[in-house]
């Protein structure tokens, strides 16, 4: 990894283009930040997108790689403090994290989408959105 952090450093202060990579760099965390902030309340890898994108932030904006280590160090006190070894605590984020899953089917048409492969026809299942 610290092979791959030198050659995108050698890449950005000794080539033409290194002012152009720097704001496809941030450009790229940014996108990529937003992506696994969005998917943070669904099953996978929510947390690690967000790491991800604050980690490729961290190779030019140094205020990233302070939030990416504040955060990690949040989450870990947060977890460690309510979650471990709590079951009523680990109950209720499995219900919300279904909560927010079925949510989302409901209101993307999925719900309905799956009730015409069954031959159900259920009104409450469709999307308010259709």
């Amino acid at each position: 990894m610290r092979a791959l952090g030198q050659r995108y450093s050698h890449l950005r202060h000794n080539t033409r283009f290194g002012g152009v990579l720097r704001y496809v760099t941030i450009v790229v965390g940014f996108l990529v930040t937003a992506v696994g902030v969005v998917t943070i309340p669904y099953p996978g890898p929510g947390w690690a997108i967000v790491f991800l994108g604050l980690l490729i932030l961290s190779q030019e904006l140094v205020w990233a790689a302070r939030l990416r280590k504040w955060i990690m160090g949040q989450l870990n006190r947060f977890y460690s403090d309510y979650i471990d070894g709590n079951r009523l605590a680990q109950l209720a984020l499995a219900i919300g994290t279904c909560a927010i899953v079925l949510a989302t089917l409901w209101v993307t048409g999925a719900l309905d989408l799956v009730q015409g492969w069954f031959g159900l026809d259920y009104g409450w299942l469709e999307s308010p959105l259709a």
